[in-house]
């Protein structure tokens, strides 16, 4: 992970390269602040180069600076054009153009901001995929490739910008590198490696010393509270279910929150089998688990005026002799029966039990990530969550929060007519409603658990969390999404409570 800092100054040896980002039409030295004594000859020499700034281009040249070996422009196109998208691709580019040609210390000058972020948050975003653009999963690689990681990314500064300002920036952007790493780091384990019991493990051993307080529920205490349906999906796999329950509360707390996480560590759909083609992809169903637990870190940290709960129910669901099966009916914890028509339908089974469960801490805003539909991946790809809420204002505010952040999301209808769809003739509703409204029935599944006067979204993440193949700037695997947008999110609530 290569290491951002500040260049206000000429450095005291020479950097291997000043990458710059060139956009069409522009001077590709307007709004940088260069450090040395003769910025006007890079300027000569870029002129020289005929940087025309197109999307694509790339053209390299000897630094006539002794601050910099060489410079090379990267062209975005328009500035109107610039997404956080092309960014993303951009800073991979560049990190991985520094590591091939073993450049260790580097220099960055982007004046360049996405359009499609807040303006007021677009630097701090654009330093962020910075810092996360050298991002690779390595963990099971027997002789990883450190000679092509760069160490030190220096960033030149903005016209305008002040030290202290910039540094704010960095550090936050430090911060957001450390979690989303550690989200992407979890999705990609395969399953063998991260089961129920060590993620619960870690996860607790995670805030041990901190004043976040963490219990992990293992199956007799899932029983003995009545989580039957985290039980009940568990029980096909050798690897017992576990939820762990991450506790802060500030001493006069303004609000509560609550944040559920789904976390199936592998998922091969349990009697109701996945496709052999997509089950390696599987590992990655705990996205919603690893983002929450990743947010419950800033949260041990800043100490909020809040109190604040993490639900993290962990469960392999796999078919056995043992296992969930079609058309087995579950009392959950609320008393609510299910009748199970399709065991891959799982997610909704955890999120309902651990939403009804998060009742004894009465909350003022309930919130859930989950890998939870194919059919949200359908209806949106990999470029937007599906956001699903009960109150207007909760829904305007993640939706301009993934706005500012990147971590963007789509609201979708949730009508009472939905609830048909799940009606059963054996049981209070059933958990699958078939092909046609599927995705918002999921929602819909889940609103019936959500406790009295709680303020509540649901984040489907299914399409957002995990890329096969390298798209847009992010590496194959998983993507880390809504760690920024939930730690955004409580931000703001600390301020408002």
């Amino acid at each position: 992970m290569a290491d951002l800092v500040q260049l206000w100054k000429a450095p005291e040896e020479p950097l291997d390269c000043l990458y710059l980002a060139t956009t069409e039409g522009t001077n590709p030295l307007e709004g940088l602040v260069l450090p040395g004594t003769n910025p006007k000859s890079i300027g000569h020499a870029v002129s020289e180069l005929g940087v025309r700034g197109l999307e694509g281009e790339v053209l390299v040249t000897a630094s006539p600076s002794r601050d910099f070996r060489r410079i090379a422009c990267f062209g975005i196109g328009k500035a109107g054009d610039f997404t956080v998208h092309s960014l993303r691709k951009l800073l991979r580019r560049v990190l991985e153009q520094a590591g091939h040609n073993r450049e260790y210390q580097i220099a960055v000058a982007l004046s360049a901001m996405p359009r499609d972020v807040d303006a007021q948050e677009a630097r701090t975003v654009a330093l962020a995929e910075l810092a996360l653009a050298d991002y690779r999963f390595d963990r099971f690689r027997s002789h990883p490739d450190e000679s092509t990681k760069v160490d030190v990314v220096h960033v030149v500064p903005l016209k305008g910008e002040d030290e202290k300002g910039l540094r704010a920036r960095i550090d936050r952007a430090r911060r957001l590198d450390t979690l989303v790493r550690l989200a992407r780091d979890l999705g990609n384990r395969p399953g063998n490696d991260l089961t129920p019991e060590s993620f619960a493990g870690e996860a607790s051993a995670m805030f041990a010393g901190t004043p976040v307080r963490a219990t992990v529920m293992g199956r007799k205490e899932l029983e003995k509270e009545g989580l039957r349906g985290i039980v009940a999906v568990g029980q096909g796999s050798v690897q017992e279910p576990r939820m762990v329950r991450l506790e802060y509360r500030a001493k006069k707390p303004r609000a509560s929150v609550v944040l559920v996480g789904k976390g199936v560590t592998f998922d091969a759909g349990g009697i109701s089998l996945k496709v052999a083609a997509e089950m390696a992809e599987m590992k990655h169903d705990m996205a919603g688990a690893a983002a929450v637990v990743a947010a419950m870190r800033t949260v041990a940290e800043d100490q909020p005026p809040l109190k604040v709960v993490a639900l993290v129910p962990l469960v392999e669901n796999l078919p056995s002799g043992g296992a969930l099966k079609p058309g087995d009916i579950l009392t959950m914890v609320d008393g609510t029966t299910v009748e199970v028509e399709n065991t891959d339908a799982e997610g909704r089974l955890l999120l309902a039990d651990a939403m009804a469960y998060s009742a004894r801490f009465h909350p003022d805003v309930l919130v859930d990530l989950a890998t939870l539909t194919g059919a949200c991946k359908v209806a949106l790809g990999s470029e937007l969550a599906g956001l699903f809420a009960n109150d207007d204002d909760l829904a305007h505010q993640l939706e301009r929060l993934g706005h500012r952040t990147g971590d963007r999301v789509w609201r979708l209808p949730l009508l009472a007519e939905y609830r048909d769809l799940l009606r059963s003739e054996w049981a209070d509703l059933k958990n699958s409603a078939g092909r046609w409204g599927s995705l918002p029935a999921s929602a819909a599944f889940l609103a019936r658990f959500v406790p009295e006067k709680a303020r509540w979204a649901h984040l489907d993440i299914a399409g957002v969390a995990y890329i096969p193949r390298s798209r847009n700037g992010l590496p194959p695997g998983a993507t880390g999404f809504g760690v920024r947008l939930l730690m955004a999110l409580l931000d703001e609530l600390a301020e408002k409570a």
